[in-house]
């Protein structure tokens, strides 16, 4: 039987990662940018109490994890009981992002070494994380496994809102499990890092696999890029913005 065991997150947020995280202290044009991306995925729920939203990317350095993060911070920052797990196992870093420990996370309670599920209580209201845990032989396995639908099952009768960090889906298998558990994906690119033939490939992945994709964040938009914007059209929902702000050295 799965139950809670919840942790206080004191000093939470890393001193060297603070100024990728959303707070008060965040442009202007960030945070309504972030906001907008929020009015956009409540449009989405469909009357779902507790929607669940998959973050990921095609490839790596596309910014899928500190996106993930500011997400659930702006849902928090509405005042939704907000929770962000870490399912890339393979390359776990919201912990850090947080300074919490990585120990008896997901990757424990996937593999039926605990039944508690510890989530951290981060310093930023409504937010709390549950981090990857050691990083395991099969991510995809344990990620595919009935034990994940029982914690996905448990999570949504605690929170209002849950959002899940993946891996890139060009790159492994691991983001795909969640297509008929999830309400759908958001993708991240980043213009200069990410290509049009990266993302036709994850987008006919996702659409391969009948997936709600439900839209796209672009990373340092430019509206020089028109075959970043002409790619995008064919979608109804998306979540481009200007987003000059630099991530530093986050590879996610």
């Amino acid at each position: 039987m799965l139950k809670f065991n919840k942790k206080g997150g004191a000093n939470s947020i890393h001193a060297t990662d603070s100024t990728k995280l959303l707070t008060a202290s965040s442009t202007f044009a960030v945070k309504e940018a972030y906001n907008s991306i929020r009015t956009n995925l409540l449009f989405t729920q469909q009357g779902e109490k507790c929607p669940i939203f998959v973050v990921t990317s095609p490839t790596a350095n596309n910014g899928k994890t500190i996106n993930s993060a500011n997400l659930a911070i702006n849902f928090a920052q509405m005042g939704k009981k907000t929770l962000v797990i870490d399912a890339d196992m393979r390359n776990p870093s919201l912990h850090k992002l947080f300074s919490l420990s990585s120990r008896n996370g997901l990757s424990e309670i996937l593999a039926g070494l605990t039944d508690n599920i510890t989530v951290t209580k981060t310093d930023i209201d409504n937010l709390s994380v549950l981090t990857s845990g050691k990083i395991p032989p099969n991510p995809t396995e344990l990620l595919s496994s009935p034990r994940m639908d029982k914690l996905l099952d448990f999570v949504k009768e605690h929170y209002d809102c849950v959002f899940i960090d993946t891996p890139p889906v060009n790159i492994v298998t691991d983001a795909t499990v969640f297509s008929q558990k999830a309400t759908g994906y958001v993708i991240i690119v980043k213009t200069d890092t990410t290509n049009v033939p990266e993302l036709k490939t994850t987008v006919s992945t996702l659409q391969g696999i009948n997936a709600n994709i439900l839209g796209f964040i672009l990373n340092d938009a430019n509206s020089e890029k028109k075959k970043y914007y002409s790619y995008y059209r064919k979608y109804s929902r998306n979540y481009s913005y200007n987003y000059k702000y630099s991530y530093g050295n986050d590879k996610k």
